[in-house]
């Protein structure tokens, strides 16, 4: 965003006053406000004052819209020079597989990348893939200063322990690293655990439905003895 002022003469098309002049996603958006009077009625300076304020609202709407844009793009898309498969479809946190500076044991972590100063939560035996993501996404909200309805909207958006799977394959067969298949252990572990549930829960309805059957039945039978009594 700039605002230029041009003088009577300096110009060879003529024109002299304010001229905006923006980018927003490579997109140029520009405005020119004459100091030529269109009527010599109007006093000079007011006319000055005129043109300069709307040059300064102009720059000001420009100034908000690309601040606009540039908040939605963060929110919204993964950085251009984020590498393969650790992008989280918005900016700011990614996916990483590494020893951390306290253990040297392998994890699958999401890492709150602000510059200077990253954040690793990785995710193991104390901390699971919900809850890893849950605390990366709530200090990313508060460093990068991000409203609370867009902080909700990500805490539930947790990415699949796949998206790791991925990211290893990728650091194995195109990066030169040799993850072993045990680094994704805890990233299923969420998963793995809601397949016993599932599974515990069908087999105790099934059983819980049988006895039912039987204890119906054997009611019945009291019911019906008592009564030929």
């Amino acid at each position: 965003m700039a605002i230029s002022y041009f003088a009577k003469g300096e110009l060879s098309s003529g024109f002299y006053g304010w001229r905006v002049v923006a980018t927003i996603r490579g997109k140029l958006y520009q405005k020119y406000l004459s100091l030529r009077r269109p009527n010599p009625n109007i006093p000079e300076d007011l006319w000055y004052r005129y043109q300069y304020t709307r040059a300064q609202y102009y720059e000001a709407r420009w100034m908000a819209r690309s601040a606009a844009v540039q908040y939605l793009d963060f929110i919204q898309t993964d950085h251009p020079t984020t590498r393969p498969y650790r992008g989280v479809g918005f900016r700011g946190i990614t996916l990483g597989i590494g020893a951390g500076k306290s253990s040297a044991t392998e994890s699958c972590y999401f890492s709150v990348n602000r510059r200077g100063d990253a954040s690793k939560y990785y995710i193991d035996g104390q901390r699971t893939l919900t809850q890893a993501w849950e605390e990366a996404v709530r200090h990313w909200g508060k460093v990068y200063e991000i409203r609370p309805k867009d902080i909700q909207k990500k805490l539930v958006a947790v990415p699949s322990p796949d998206q790791f799977k991925s990211l290893r394959k990728q650091l194995n067969e195109k990066e030169g690293y040799d993850f072993p298949p045990s680094v994704l252990h805890h990233v299923y572990a969420e998963r793995r655990r809601d397949l016993e549930q599932a599974k515990a829960k069908k087999n105790t309805e099934d059983k819980l439905t049988n006895e039912d059957l039987l204890a119906m039945y054997s009611g019945l039978k009291r019911e019906i003895a008592e009564y030929r009594k």
